[in-house]
């Protein structure tokens, strides 16, 4: 299931599976050689993270708008950057190397999920330390639902080179072992990502409650 759920996950970050598209499980299953049962599983993980839409007429590619995006980085606002300046001062030298190797690795790539998932790493290698279950397994949800609007954000709207300023800058700051600076930091790193994608949101010709 695991290889299922993971592909599809790609599939509708990247938008080759669009928001409202109907996913049929038939269909799925033959295309990836399994039965109907790992499909099942699969699009029920993914209703979980916010990325399907299970109702009585058949499962669907949740839509993506404006209000979403609002409300996805306000909460992220809210709990992310304190749960990551927790974490600050419990990170050891090789947690802190790992981070510099995956500032490098999104310097470096031109592939967009390989971004995302160096990206992922890098801010949960922080709040990974905070010792706050709740607040991480919140983060990480929003996190789920946030990353299509970021592979936006990354293959549409601009390359994201302001985003490793924002990553170096942090990486200084839990070098220095500052987590009030790192909460500050984590805090304008999300709203330049918000603001920068709402704008495109809310200027693209495409009405923003089927926005890709």
């Amino acid at each position: 299931m695991a290889r299922v759920t993971e592909a599809l996950r790609n599939r509708i970050v990247t938008a080759k599976l669009a928001p409202g598209t109907h996913l049929h499980q038939a269909e799925i299953a033959k295309e990836y050689g399994v039965s109907r049962i790992p499909i099942r599983d699969a699009l029920q993980t993914l209703a979980g993270e916010g990325l399907v839409d299970l109702k009585p007429g058949g499962a669907t590619v949740s839509l993506m708008s404006a209000g979403d995006l609002d409300e996805l980085y306000e909460l992220r606002g809210m709990i992310e950057p304190k749960t990551t300046a927790l974490g600050v001062l419990a990170l050891g030298r090789l947690e802190i190397r790992q981070m510099r190797d995956l500032h490098l690795q999104m310097m470096e790539t031109k592939d967009p999920l390989l971004w995302l998932d160096a990206n992922v790493r890098f801010h949960r290698t922080i709040y990974a330390r905070s010792g706050r279950p709740r607040s991480i397994n919140l983060i990480e949800l929003l996190r789920s639902q946030t990353d299509r609007y970021l592979h936006l954000h990354l293959t549409v709207i601009d390359d994201g080179q302001h985003l490793h300023a924002e990553h170096e800058a942090i990486l200084e700051a839990v070098e220095a072992r500052d987590g009030a600076a790192v909460e500050e930091l984590t805090r304008r790193h999300l709203q330049s990502s918000h603001d920068f994608i709402l704008e495109y949101l809310i200027n693209s010709a495409v009405p923003a409650e089927a926005t890709v």
